[in-house]
């Protein structure tokens, strides 16, 4: 089924959040495994509203990874007016139900309401998928891969890092650094994790190394070889 993309008004974020944390109940409860797009809420013309120059979305689409979802969100919601949209709630949270069975249940983070609803509260914004992972493609286009290789319930090391430590957003060289380090790519829309958490010199060092390089030099601004090459010596043998 195809659909056109809408935003939803205050009361369809409400039946939506109801909805989202209705399906949570029934997860824990273990009366329901596999759930359905809420097609009651994103059709109600009561609950949703246009959003112009937006296109049709498939919505029996199927994602391989988050990279998929976001080049695929990205191509369809390319023409609209995004100083309007790109902080509308109403229209990620559509997505987000328009997508729930690729967004819920999570990998990691189980029935988490903020990984699949975004509140008024802007701080929790990148906590919720739909959004997140549309905004990092947006952002940094082919190279947002390494960041976006897994699936789309997947809240990985890298959003959780993403939505509480925003250098890890901060630039180009950055994004482009970590993807020299940890990430092996496999195709032009696929690739794999290359560390293995704990080890020296993982992830969340890199992030640590960040902030230390940040003290003295304006990472912002920084290539991704300049980076690379102010890492201590435990980054060496990546």
């Amino acid at each position: 089924m195809k659909l056109k993309i809408r935003s939803f008004n205050d009361e369809g974020n409400l039946k939506f959040k109801k909805f989202v944390i209705e399906k949570k109940k029934e997860f824990k409860s273990k009366k329901t495994k596999t759930f359905k797009v809420p097609f009651h809420l994103i059709k109600d013309k009561k609950l949703t509203t246009e959003v112009k120059d937006s296109m049709e979305i498939d919505l029996d689409k199927k994602f391989n990874n988050a990279y998929e979802y976001a080049s695929y969100l990205n191509e369809k919601i390319s023409n609209i007016d995004l100083k309007k949209y790109r902080w509308d709630r109403g229209l990620f949270n559509w997505v987000s139900a328009a997508y729930f069975p690729s967004f819920f249940p999570g990998m990691r983070s189980g029935t988490d309401e903020k990984n699949r609803f975004l509140s008024e509260e802007k701080g929790k914004w990148r906590r919720q998928l739909a959004r997140t992972l549309w905004e990092i493609y947006y952002v940094y286009k082919e190279d947002s891969l390494c960041l976006l290789y897994k699936p789309t319930n997947n809240y990985s090391d890298e959003l959780e890092t993403i939505s509480k430590s925003p250098i890890m957003f901060s630039s180009k060289g950055v994004v482009q650094a970590y993807s020299a380090l940890y990430f092996k790519k496999k195709s032009s829309t696929s690739g794999e994790q290359a560390y293995k958490r704990g080890e020296v010199g993982d992830f969340r060092d890199f992030i640590e190394e960040l902030y230390q390089i940040e003290l003295n030099l304006d990472i912002y601004r920084m290539s991704k070889d300049q980076i690379l090459n102010k890492l201590n010596e435990k980054f060496s043998k990546k």
